[in-house]
C-alpha cells in the first residue's frame, strides 16, 4: 500500500508542475502580445497628449539661397509610431497667412527613433524668412517651432523664448494692421466709383426732370461726406517722424550704453524713409554699441509699431 500511495503522490505533483508551467507560458505569451502591440501602435500627431507631445522634437533648417527650401527632422522618443501627412506642415508668417509644405504623401517615425523628411518646404521666398514665423501642424493649436531670423535652424525648443515670441505677435500685428489699410483702400475706391456712376445718372436725369436733378444731388452730397467719412478713418492712424522713431527704439531697447541711428535710403538721396515689401513706410533703425563692436536692426512702422530686424524690402 506504502509504494501505491507513494506513485499516486509522485503523479499528483507531476500533473500540478506541467500545469503550472502552462499557465507561466501562457501570461508570458499575452505578455508578448501586449507589448508589441503597444510598440507598433501608430497614431496621428494630433492625437498625442501634451505630455506625449514633450518626447519629440523638430528641427526645421532651411537653405541659405532663395528661393528656399527646408528639411524636418523629427525625433520621437514616446512608445508609439507617430504618423504626419506632410503637406499639413504650415509656416504661418507675416507676408503670408500660410505657407504650405511640398511635400506629398506621409511620414511615419517609429517609435525610439529619428526620421528626416528632406525638402518638406520647396521654392520659399527668402523674404519669408526676414521676420519671425511659426512652424505649425495642421493648425495653429499644434504649434512645433518658430522660424528664426538669424539662424539657418529651428528647434522646437524656442517656442519658450520670449523675444522670439514677441516678435512673432507684432509681425502678426503688422499684417492685420496693413490689412486693415487695404480693405479701408478697397472700400474708399469702391465709393469712389459708386459716385462716378451716381454722377453720370445725374447729368443725364438733368436733361429731363428738374426735379429728379435736385434728388440726384442730395444723393451726391451723402456721396460725398461718406467718401469724406472713409477717408477721415483710413488717416486715423498715426505717424511718426524720424526722430521719433529713433526714440521709440530707445526706449523699447532700454540699453543706455547703445548709438542709435536712422539708416539713410542711399537710392533716395536725402530720403529717411523706406518702402518695405507690403508697400508700408517704415523707418530703418540700426543701433550700435560705444565702442562699435556689435550691432542690431530694427523696423518702425508709420503707426509706430515696432518689429526687431531689419526691413522687408
Amino acid at each position: 500500500m506504502s509504494k501505491k500511495a507513494l506513485l499516486i503522490g509522485v503523479m499528483c505533483l507531476l500533473l500540478i508542475s506541467a500545469g503550472c508551467a502552462n499557465k507561466a507560458d501562457a501570461d508570458k505569451s499575452t505578455s508578448d502580445v501586449k507589448a508589441t502591440e503597444t510598440t507598433e501602435k501608430t497614431v496621428d500627431y494630433t492625437s498625442l497628449s501634451q505630455s506625449e507631445r514633450n518626447e519629440l522634437t523638430f528641427l526645421f533648417t532651411r537653405s541659405s539661397q532663395d528661393p528656399v527650401s527646408v528639411d524636418l527632422k523629427i525625433i520621437n522618443r514616446t512608445n508609439k509610431n507617430i504618423s504626419f501627412i506632410n503637406s499639413d506642415f504650415i509656416l504661418m508668417h507675416t507676408k503670408s497667412d500660410k505657407v504650405r509644405a511640398d511635400k506629398d504623401g506621409d511620414s511615419t517615425i517609429d517609435s525610439n527613433s529619428t526620421k528626416t523628411v528632406k525638402n518638406l518646404f520647396e521654392d520659399v521666398e527668402l523674404s519669408e524668412f526676414q521676420t519671425v514665423g511659426l512652424f505649425v501642424y495642421k493648425s495653429a493649436d499644434n504649434e512645433l517651432a518658430y522660424s528664426e531670423t538669424a539662424k539657418l535652424s529651428s528647434r522646437s525648443s524656442n517656442l519658450t523664448n520670449s523675444s522670439l515670441e514677441n516678435s512673432y505677435k507684432q509681425a502678426t500685428k503688422v499684417v492685420e494692421k496693413t490689412k486693415q489699410t487695404k480693405q479701408v483702400t478697397k472700400s474708399t475706391n469702391s465709393e469712389i466709383e459708386d459716385s462716378k456712376k451716381d454722377n453720370g445718372d445725374t447729368t443725364s436725369t438733368v436733361s429731363t426732370n428738374a426735379n429728379d436733378s435736385t434728388s440726384t444731388s442730395t444723393d451726391d452730397n451723402k456721396n460725398a461726406d461718406n467718401k469724406t467719412e472713409s477717408n477721415d478713418n483710413s488717416s486715423s492712424v498715426g505717424t511718426v517722424n524720424a526722430d521719433q522713431a529713433m526714440n521709440i527704439i530707445k526706449s523699447h531697447d532700454g540699453n543706455t550704453d547703445k548709438k542709435y541711428s536712422v539708416v539713410i535710403d542711399q537710392n533716395g538721396g536725402t530720403a529717411k524713409t523706406y518702402t518695405d515689401g507690403n508697400g508700408q513706410t517704415v523707418y530703418w533703425i540700426h543701433s550700435t554699441d560705444n565702442d562699435g563692436s556689435s550691432g542690431d536692426d530694427w523696423t518702425v512702422y508709420s503707426n509706430g509699431l515696432v518689429m526687431h530686424s531689419k526691413p522687408n524690402l
